[in-house]
């Protein structure tokens, strides 16, 4: 037996961790309402079908490390404490808050409702996450002992003291570096403080050449803390100041401009849509092009179709080549104010999981990300942009903290689960692109957002920040106009189509020119109309160079027509054309006459020419040089070209088989579902767990098989930590169950290495071929 000075026996502090059936058993003692919270805080656990499935599951070493993810920085270190504590000492509440320094009695409540901890004790897959060294401690005595036999060791800070008396320098120095870990030390040749300790149990050797600080003596040098410093939040008291009014201004700017520039790139892909490459995003010279019709930078084309793309503005469309372009939502979209419009785009963007800002960047693969394209995302994008928001929330009013400030914030709040800087940067940047944020700081709608306010609501502080609207327009002779403030929606509107913008800010200024005026002319308006709209927002009269240069541009305005046909016919005789015109086995060619002897059609040439066959007559095809073809390719088309639809263009859905963004096979995520929705749920566990009870009534006393796989699992890996043996029924290659009575080495890897009891072997069975696993009775 070892002996330890001034320490009790440190081979006996109780288990080190919960099992299964002890978590099962907890759980069945928990409300309805309880376990409904563990579901919703845990849906990675699911809907098992009892409860002691769900207590496997719970204890399984993925699920444990998704619940981490959810910690703070003070749970984090209780629950590093609790691991740290159990093989030394039962980590309750106060024990915890000795060893931590802090009030860990929060802390330890939720370890206990997240099922991490079960009456104080860890669930054994937290030590396995949290690593082989929590805290910076070392292994236990009674792990030690097993490995490398029985030895004495100072267990107290009195039983240190007298062993680190008359101690040289070095052995002193060794003991501070390895105090706080890492606990594990080694050498080339041991040094001599490092000798001298292991005579006096202060450390065990390894090896010749590696030496360990045993846990018991770590926490004795360490004064029996866990931690040399509790966590604490980070102080933020230096961040910058903006003042409220100036954020709120400043959001209102983005979140006006955002939305033009939305509106604006749909009406661009309106006219001309994107083309789809085969990834299913934007290729870089449609984003160009976009970019300078826009007068934006490409990035910024990224953020603008992307946040179209999140609202269902934008849809997939196309036969041959399938291109980006408005989506029906659209029409409704732009019928709304531009607070509305803002409450809808800001909305989609918080709870999109799409990450606009890797466009540009390169996949693993070396593949350029483009715009649009179905890789872009992520399923914790959404939360990231929340938590982002939340913390900007969680400071005074008009506090504008840095990238690496926000980033500590989140690390606070889950240091298991924190984004790198610039992700954190590129969310911000998103955030004071689109105006929930103004010069850094949370913008009032923003908050509105943040708190679930309706979109009405949202819309109404944005409202709040927007300076009143103005529908006045001062014209000045050098063909310019100024909007002294921000436009009336009429006005912007008529000026958006008649005028090119020169400036933007607390005022607009634009020019009238001969092409901006052509784009009225080609909406429909007429130069009288045009004049009249100007004149009635105008303080003066227009100036006469004005007038002049509208009705010019108006009088040379549509001299020149340009129209689309997919056929023409020519005909000898222009008395023939009416025959043509009148015959009704021709209507559906839908022809028209652009002069006496000619008529087009939209349809194919194609198929216009087996209808005026159908219809007794003896066309002949023309060429593009105006030739008569006499070698017909296949289709009836000069050459041979295919009729229309008979080949696939390099974009299409035909080629591609992707599906349409946003609509059509979505990717899925986790759903937080309310504990309310999750009733159900945990009454179809207690029913599981009922007849799990009854079958075990049947089976005499003994437990039944676990036959989910994540229980069959947890059984397993339990068996193998405490040595016991189990009943495994292993499906053979030919479909057989086989039972086997089998004591379980080693779970790892999707394998389960085991010693055969009855044949006295060892075999190797993988986890899928496992259907049931059952303690053995001994």
């Amino acid at each position: 037996m070892s002996r330890t000075t001034g320490g009790a026996d440190p081979r006996t502090p109780g288990p080190r961790s919960a099992t299964t059936e002890q978590l099962a058993t907890a759980l069945a003692a928990r409300t309805d309402a309880e376990i409904a919270d563990l579901l919703a805080a845990r849906p990675d656990l699911a809907a098992p079908p009892s409860l002691t499935a769900m207590a496997a599951r719970a204890v399984s070493r993925p699920s444990v490390e998704r619940a981490l993810a959810l910690l703070d920085a003070t749970e984090l270190a209780v629950a590093e404490a609790a691991v740290a504590l159990a093989p030394v000492r039962r980590p309750t509440a106060a024990a915890l808050t000795r060893a931590t320094g802090l009030p860990a009695q929060a802390a330890h409540a939720r370890l206990h409702d997240l099922a991490l901890l079960v009456k104080d004790l860890p669930v054994a897959a937290l030590a396995e996450a949290l690593g082989p060294h929590p805290a910076g401690l070392g292994p236990a005595l009674g792990e030690l002992e097993a490995l490398l036999g029985p030895a004495a060791a100072p267990t107290t800070r009195a039983a240190l003291r007298t062993a680190m008396t008359g101690a040289p320098e070095s052995a002193v120095r060794t003991l501070e570096a390895m105090t706080w870990g890492p606990p594990v030390g080694t050498a080339a040749t041991l040094p001599e403080g490092a000798a001298w300790l292991v005579a006096r149990g202060v450390l065990r050797a390894l090896s010749p050449t590696q030496v360990v600080l045993p846990r018991e003596v770590a926490l004795a040098a360490r004064g029996g803390l866990t931690h040399p410093v509790p966590p604490a939040a980070p102080d933020l008291g230096d961040a910058r100041h903006v003042p409220p009014h100036v954020v709120a201004a400043e959001g209102a700017r983005a979140a006006e401009e955002v939305v033009r520039l939305v509106v604006a790139l749909l009406q661009a892909w309106q006219h001309s849509p994107a083309t789809v490459l085969r990834a299913g995003g934007v290729g870089v010279r449609e984003v160009r092009r976009t970019a300078a019709s826009l007068q934006v930078g490409e990035g910024d084309v990224a953020l603008l179709a992307e946040l179209a793309g999140m609202a269902g503005l934008l849809t997939q469309d196309g036969d041959e080549q399938v291109a980006w372009a408005p989506a029906r939502t659209t029409a409704d979209f732009l019928e709304d104010t531009v607070t509305e419009r803002w409450a809808a785009l800001a909305a989609a963007w918080l709870g999109s999981a799409r990450t606009p800002w890797l466009v540009g960047t390169r996949s693993e693969q070396g593949t350029l990300r483009t715009v649009l394209e179905p890789t872009l995302e992520r399923g914790w994008a959404a939360g990231l942009r929340t938590r982002v928001l939340a913390a900007l929330a969680s400071l005074p009013v008009g506090t504008a903290p840095t990238a690496a400030e926000v980033r500590a914030l989140l690390a606070w709040e889950r240091p298991r689960a924190t984004a790198p800087e610039p992700t954190v940067a590129a969310v911000l940047a998103e955030a004071e692109r689109i105006g929930l944020t103004g010069a850094g700081a949370l913008t009032p709608a923003g908050r509105a957002l943040l708190d679930g306010a309706p979109a009405d609501d949202v819309a109404a502080a944005l409202a709040d920040a927007l300076p009143e609207a103005v529908g006045e327009l001062l014209v000045q002779g050098d063909l310019t106009a100024v909007v002294p403030g921000r436009a009336v929606p009429e006005l912007a509107d008529l000026l958006g189509l008649c005028a090119a913008v020169e400036s933007r800010g607390s005022a607009l200024t634009v020019r009238f020119t001969a092409e901006s005026l052509r784009h009225a002319l080609d909406t429909g308006y007429g130069a009288d109309e045009l004049l009249a709209g100007l004149a009635a927002y105008s303080r003066t009269p227009l100036p006469q160079p004005l007038e002049y240069l509208v009705r010019d541009t108006a009088r040379r305005h549509g001299q020149v027509r340009v129209g689309a046909a997919g056929a023409y016919l020519r005909v000898d005789d222009a008395g023939a054309v009416a025959g043509l015109l009148g015959d009704p086995a021709l209507r559906g060619l839908r022809l028209r006459t652009i002069a006496p002897t000619v008529l087009v059609s939209p349809a194919h040439p194609g198929d216009v020419l087996d209808v005026l066959r159908e219809a007794g007559l003896a066309p002949v095809l023309e060429g593009s040089d105006g030739a008569v073809v006499l070698d017909v390719g296949p289709g009836g088309t000069p050459g041979g070209a295919p009729r229309r639809g008979g080949r696939v263009g390099r974009g299409s859905r035909r080629t591609a088989g992707l599906p349409t963004y946003p609509g059509a096979a979505p990717t899925t995520y986790l759903r937080r579902a309310s504990p309310t929705e999750l009733g159900p749920v945990v009454a179809r566990m207690r029913a599981g767990e009922e007849q799990a009870r009854r079958d075990a009534a049947r089976h005499a006393g003994d437990a039944p098989p676990a036959t989910d796989p994540v229980h069959a699992l947890a059984v397993l890996r339990e068996a193998a930590r405490a040595g016991t043996p189990v009943e495994m029924v292993v499906v053979g290659a030919l479909g057989k169950p086989e039972r086997r009575r089998v004591q379980p080495v080693s779970v790892d890897g999707g394998r389960v290495r085991a010693t055969d009891l009855e044949r006295d072997t060892e075999l190797t069975v993988a986890v899928h071929r496992i259907s049931a696993v059952a303690p053995a009775a001994r």
